[in-house]
């Protein structure tokens, strides 16, 4: 039989964002020796998304934004409920138990239909459970869990963003917990901030693991084409875009450009919309891209797009890192970072990329690589090379394909 793996992405509702991506990604490069099984909010839609085949997706995870008095008297009442549940099940005091092991509270994500699905796994030691973009919430579940099997299998944490301490319900608590039950836990992040900052906190092994992406192979092009993908946020430079383009065209640069309007609305940014869809009025070389992009139309845009200037704010990267950047090494695409992007730097093993501050810096620094752009692409293959050997000897690959 198959090793049987379950990603946990409990919040998980639509196809936007790095997460659904980076879950496709997994699924594609785990699944042909893997039975995969994914784990979803009960809200997740999936109607006109590339979804990977063959693979069981259940959408049960309960959706907890709701208000908070009426989630207390919710739970209130669903205590009752599950005891009784459980009672029938001969299982009341492990339920009994875990609830009091978790301060007398239900899990948000906890129902009986995310108890049946783990009951009905009948779980070998060989398989994996896999919380894929790990918040202390979703540690919370596989804590309450554990509490009512006697079996459980291996559990990885993949972890984005540090967990912060808290007086109760904390992740810190939860994973000791874990780790007391002797469960084979094993904690993965990606940057190594975020790696110190749980290491610190929880004195227990803690792994960077190296994210999955397609690949892409790049011939030398004949015209150059930006690019601004992702999520419309000032912090990633948004922003900064009208300006940009004005150097750009001052300073008689010739250039396509993407760019993205994503479909989740953020403060501040309706003025700075309005004047980049002004500007492609007159300007027929922008072309705008509205609302959410599926996996495969997001990687065509990728092949197409030949510098990307991250625009983000220096503290930004440096605290979570971006999902864009290992994008744009595996597509071979030479990118333009903040000056002092520290975090970034650790990984940029070769000169694929130039640095800047200010508008004008971007702009001298695209007409730096457009006048230079063989160097730069071979800069690019030779890491996008080493990225790939990065990940076939990745630690959590290694885990993952454990016999």
């Amino acid at each position: 039989m198959k090793k049987k793996i379950i990603f946990l992405e409990s919040l998980l509702k639509e196809g936007g964002g790095h997460h659904m991506d980076n879950l496709i990604e997994t699924t594609l490069y785990f699944k042909k020796n893997n039975e995969i099984q994914w784990l979803l909010n009960k809200d997740f839609k999936n109607q006109g998304l590339f979804l990977p085949e063959n693979i069981s997706i259940n959408s049960l995870v309960p959706n907890n934004e709701i208000n908070f008095f009426y989630s207390l008297l919710s739970k209130v009442k669903f205590f009752f409920i599950f005891s009784f549940y459980f009672f029938q099940n001969k299982k009341l005091l492990d339920f009994w138990k875990a609830f009091y092991k978790n301060y007398f509270i239900l899990p948000d994500y906890f129902n009986l239909e995310v108890y049946s699905f783990f009951n009905n796994q009948k779980f070998e030691l060989k398989d994996l459970i896999i919380i894929q973009s790990c918040r202390p919430k979703d540690v919370e579940l596989i804590f309450f869990l554990s509490n009512l099997f006697e079996k459980m299998p291996k559990i990885i944490l993949r972890i984005l963003y540090p967990p912060k301490k808290k007086i109760i319900k904390d992740f810190y608590y939860y994973t000791k917990q874990l780790i007391n039950k002797k469960y084979q836990l094993k904690i993965f992040t990606e940057v190594s901030s975020v790696k110190k900052y749980i290491k610190d906190r929880l004195n227990y092994e803690v792994k960077n693991f190296t994210q999955i992406y397609t690949f892409y192979t790049r011939r030398n092009p004949e015209t150059f084409t930006l690019g601004f993908l992702g999520e419309t946020r000032n912090d990633k430079g948004f922003n900064k875009l009208p300006e940009f383009i004005k150097i750009l065209s001052e300073k008689s640069i010739n250039f396509n450009f993407i760019i993205q309007f994503s479909q989740k609305i953020y403060p501040h940014t309706e003025n700075t919309k309005n004047e980049i869809l002004n500007i492609a009025k007159t300007n027929p070389k922008i072309k705008i891209l509205d609302g959410y992009i599926d996996f495969w139309d997001y990687r065509n845009y990728l092949q197409k797009i030949n510098i990307m200037p991250l625009l983000y704010d220096a503290d930004k990267l440096n605290f979570v890192g971006s999902g864009l950047f290992y994008s744009c090494i595996t597509h071979e695409i030479p990118i333009i970072i903040p000056r002092n992007a520290y975090l970034l730097k650790e990984y940029l093993a070769h000169r694929s990329y130039e640095e800047a501050n200010s508008t004008e810096e971007y702009a001298n620094s695209v007409l730096k690589i457009i006048n230079n752009y063989k160097f730069y692409l071979t800069e690019c293959k030779k890491f996008s090379n080493s990225y790939k050997k990065n990940i076939s000897n990745d630690p959590l690959v290694l885990e993952i394909e454990k016999v």
